[in-house]
């Protein structure tokens, strides 16, 4: 929790635009007394980036997962040295050039970033004294052509109403980048019920940020943060700071031959057994490591190799490097989500007739036709009997010719997770 004053919005895009003249092109930073800092990006008197904060890469990650699902960065190379001033930036600008993202995706990344750090540093003016210093200055590389640009203006009509009905709604003091600890879970395991406990059980121990959990969930951050705050009020929920993800780095084949080895000597029942043999190696790909490591057990009493990842973005260069032989990839993951995974792995000759069981505690008409579209090769949503999972052994590693279509099969493994 932080400590409050009055907060208004109009206060930091005043104190903004004194200190910097009409017309300007260069970088604002802002620093808090703690040391966070911030950078506001400008051309000719108009925002155009924005970046910083606790939750720099949480922040980019997701939004950009929300305007670009099927595009798995993992996959993709980038080289430092081409990077001037952002990296983030220049991820989102490097894609638009080769056309793997549209303007109007860029542009919804962009603006609500500028949104969310302009909350944030709306919510620091208020609560802590934030240094701002401009640096006029032609900017390069990346930033040298603005894919997006708003004027201060524009900007401080955006964000007011969000600030005002968080202010209103009696958050002003709690920031959306902290997250859900559990303190009473006796007490919250009496007032919901089982289901809806054991799914935020799972949630919390994620740490995610309300924000993510806001678009995790698909829910009004407002409206989700007021139904958390019952529970802060009671002392049965904290919330508390977490660290940010780490930044997306620069593979190399040696790195990811690293990776690799490092994933299946952690997660394989058989460390000693060589991939290629000739046990049929079966693959789960979820973050949650109750599933991996019941689906772990009943795959390897059936006598396959298992090879459970929880690291997301280590998916799709682990996959490539062992060629499974069935995969299961659950949905919901942070980072970067299934979808996206069975997206690019389709992509990869040697991948593109794997079976993959998409697994899923979500079971809409829209999860079956998005997952179809990406090119599954069975639905399944959760909890997953022992049943259902010897049918997909039965159909995908004893039938010579595995059938292709989607359909939907109905407890091995928790649903919430």
């Amino acid at each position: 929790m932080i400590t409050t004053t009055k907060p208004t919005t109009a206060r930091f895009f005043k104190h903004l635009i004194r200190l910097i003249p009409q017309q300007f092109s260069g970088k604002v930073d802002l620093q808090n007394t703690d040391g966070q800092t911030w950078q506001l990006y400008f051309d000719r008197g108009c925002i155009t980036w924005a970046t910083g904060g606790s939750s720099s890469w949480r922040r980019w990650r997701r939004n950009f997962t929300q305007f670009c699902p099927f595009i798995s960065l993992e996959t993709l190379s980038f080289y430092t040295h081409d990077v001037c001033e952002s990296w983030q930036y220049y991820i989102v600008n490097i894609l638009l050039k080769q056309e793997k993202i549209s303007l109007s995706q860029a542009i919804s990344i962009i603006n609500n970033t500028l949104v969310e750090v302009l909350f944030d540093l709306i919510q620091q003016d208020n609560l802590d004294t934030l240094q701002i210093t401009s640096v006029t200055s032609h900017l390069q590389a990346e930033m040298k052509q603005p894919i997006f640009r708003l004027s201060i203006y524009e900007a401080f009509e955006k964000v007011k109403p969000i600030w005002q009905a968080w202010y209103e709604a009696n958050l002003h003091n709690y920031s959306p980048n902290l997250a859900l600890v559990l303190n009473k879970p006796e007490l919250l395991e009496q007032q919901i019920s089982a289901l809806t406990y054991q799914k935020l059980q799972i949630l919390i121990s994620k740490k995610l940020t309300l924000r993510d959990l806001a678009f995790y969930l698909n829910q009004d951050l407002l409206r989700l943060t007021k139904i958390f705050m019952n529970y802060v009020s009671q002392e049965i929920i904290q919330l508390t700071n977490v660290p940010d993800i780490p930044a997306l780095s620069v593979l190399k084949i040696d790195a990811l031959k690293s990776q690799t080895k490092e994933i299946q000597t952690q997660n394989s029942q058989f460390p000693e057994t060589p991939i290629k043999s000739q046990k049929k190696l079966v693959v789960c790909i979820d973050d949650c490591p109750i599933i991996n490591k019941i689906m772990g057990k009943f795959i390897t009493k059936r006598g396959y190799q298992f090879i459970g990842i929880q690291k997301s973005t280590l998916a799709v260069p682990t996959l490539i490097e062992i060629q499974p032989d069935l995969i299961f990839l659950d949905i919901e993951m942070p980072i970067a989500n299934g979808y996206e995974i069975c997206s690019q792995l389709r992509r990869i000759p040697h991948l593109k007739n794997t079976p993959i069981v998409i697994l899923t505690g979500r079971g809409s008409i829209i999860d079956r036709v998005r997952a179809q579209f990406v090119g599954c090769s069975e639905f399944m949503n959760k909890p997953v009997s022992s049943e259902k999972i010897e049918e997909i052994f039965h159909k995908y590693l004893y039938l010579a010719n595995p059938k292709t279509e989607i359909s939907v099969v109905g407890s091995l493994v928790p649903a919430s997770c």
